[in-house]
């Protein structure tokens, strides 16, 4: 099992008005050889990655038709390089999406827009809007704000594809030892904390929304582990929440403002049916 590695916190990230360049510049390097090692489901699997492929040319964008990416995911941004979008992100952390540009696979033109999703100006629209479970950065109340956001910003033909993740209401606390302990019985290559961050913040925003990541970690998972499991894991949790809507409450949101064109699960490693790719059409 290899458990010693755990993912950056883009919000720890030192900015250019506190720290020297040199110390941001090395930040931001060290950021972007660290991402490079997370494993899905932290970022989208291959497997997830062919099914927005799919979703993109079955949406038949013409060439040159416009992309905006929620955040700085190298994998999306390489999708719509590799089939000629113009394409342009959107990141609060601009050091970020720089860090980010050495992971693409694909090269190209892209352009950036510095700033917070719910601040984008309406008065351009997009063909095609790709995001990885950008929904879920947000707190409960912002997620219907951004939903709305995001129709806006698609042309009257533009289709939305996310991978988003929601909280099954037959998930219970009992779910995080049986995992752990599976876990360990399998022997995945995953370090532990991506095999089961998706579970535990579903189970918390189920059962404990008032906690944070690094509290729930704690109350909920930490007992569970070694000693050794314990200290791989803590560098990773964070002081903040990751809002996980109830499967209902999600489709409730998404049906507000889109027609929802297709819903794939991942059965991939690490999902535990919290987490679907949907491919959503805005509503007039």
């Amino acid at each position: 099992m290899n458990d010693d590695k755990h993912p950056p916190s883009p919000s720890k990230a030192p900015h250019a008005d506190s720290v020297s360049p040199q110390a941001r510049e090395q930040y931001l390097r060290q950021f972007a050889e660290r991402w490079a090692s997370v494993t899905p489901p932290m970022r989208p699997s291959p497997v997830e990655m062919a099914r927005y492929e799919k979703a993109l040319l079955e949406a038949k964008p013409a060439a040159g038709a416009s992309v905006l990416i929620l955040g700085s995911t190298p994998e999306l941004r390489s999708l719509a390089l590799k089939h000629g979008l113009a394409t342009t992100g959107c990141d609060i952390d601009d050091g970020v999406w720089k860090a980010l540009t050495s992971l693409r696979t694909f090269e190209g033109e892209e352009g950036f827009i510095h700033g917070n999703w719910l601040n984008l100006a309406e008065s351009v629209r997009y063909d095609v809007i790709l995001a990885d479970c950008s929904f879920n950065m947000l707190t409960w109340e912002e997620m219907p704000i951004l939903a709305a956001k995001v129709r806006a910003l698609l042309k009257e033909d533009g289709v939305l594809i996310q991978r988003i993740q929601a909280a099954p209401e037959s998930l219970t606390l009992d779910m995080i030892g049986q995992a752990v302990a599976s876990y360990r019985r399998e022997g995945h290559r995953m370090p532990l904390y991506f095999n089961i961050i998706f579970l535990c913040e579903a189970v918390r925003n189920l059962h404990r929304p008032e906690m944070s990541n690094r509290e729930f970690f704690e109350w909920a998972v930490i007992p569970h582990l070694t000693p050794e499991e314990r200290d791989r894991m803590r560098p990773a949790l964070v002081d903040r929440k990751f809002g996980y809507l109830k499967w209902g409450d999600m489709r409730a949101v998404l049906e507000r403002n889109f027609t929802v064109v297709r819903e794939e699960k991942s059965t991939e490693p690490g999902i535990w049916d919290t987490a679907s790719i949907f491919v959503l059409k805005r509503k007039p």
